[in-house]
């Protein structure tokens, strides 16, 4: 078996003198290395133990990286030129019913301002004028007779007086009258004295604003 061959770049030289006669000389020197097998890596981009994670170091505003970068953020939506503002837009539905519905109350408030404006302006006006008597008793000292004032539910003042059959008459009396009240009861009481028999009529009579009349008639008895 033959030795190995000694590499040709191996060179022993003895550096200090031999300690016996016949040693070995065991001192190694190795030659310059190759340039050409050295390998040079380039410097690192990034500070020394700084770890980026996402889409990495941002570019220059305006350049592909930096808007992708503002995207991976949430701070750019796609398709949105950059520094432009994203806004909701609402269904159009809401706006149409909101739209509807200040068109519904302009007109409500409207109609009801003119029947206000009309029932304000509108003069009252008597319908109507009822009058009934109760059941008369024996010898009776006093019958109360009841009258009713029919109108149109506008406000205002109805001028009335009672009429009897004996030829008697009471003052013009007022009867006051609210918006939408319709109706009013006046009251007659006939007094009578003294024994015998008589048939009697009470008559409402309106004078203003419109002339209407009503009666009725009863009889009185104490013979």
């Amino acid at each position: 078996m033959n030795p190995p061959s000694e590499d040709p770049r191996l060179r022993f030289a003895r550096t200090e003198p031999p300690a016996a006669p016949g040693d070995p000389d065991l001192t190694a020197t190795l030659p310059p290395a190759d340039p050409t097998a050295t390998l040079h890596l380039p410097p690192s981009e990034t500070a020394e133990g700084e770890t980026r994670f996402g889409p990495g170091v941002p570019g220059a505003p305006g350049t592909p990286d930096n808007r992708a970068t503002a995207i991976w953020r949430g701070t750019l939506t796609p398709d949105v030129p950059p520094g432009a503002t994203v806004r909701r837009r609402r269904p159009g539905w809401r706006r149409q019913l909101r739209s509807l519905l200040v068109a519904v109350a302009v007109a409500v408030a409207v109609v009801v301002g003119l029947r206000s404006c009309a029932t304000a302006g509108s003069p009252l006006e008597v319908l109507g004028a009822t009058v009934t008597a109760p059941e008369v008793g024996h010898c009776a000292k006093t019958v109360v007779i009841n009258g009713v004032l029919r109108t149109d539910g506008h406000p205002g003042t109805v001028d009335y007086r009672w009429k009897r059959s004996d030829g008697t008459a009471s003052a013009v009396l007022h009867q006051q009258f609210g918006r939408n009240v319709k109706s009013a009861k006046v009251v007659l009481r006939w007094s009578f004295d003294g024994r015998g028999t008589m048939k009697a009529t009470a008559t409402l009579e309106v004078l203003a604003p419109d002339r209407v009349t009503g009666s009725t008639s009863f009889t009185y008895d104490c013979s």
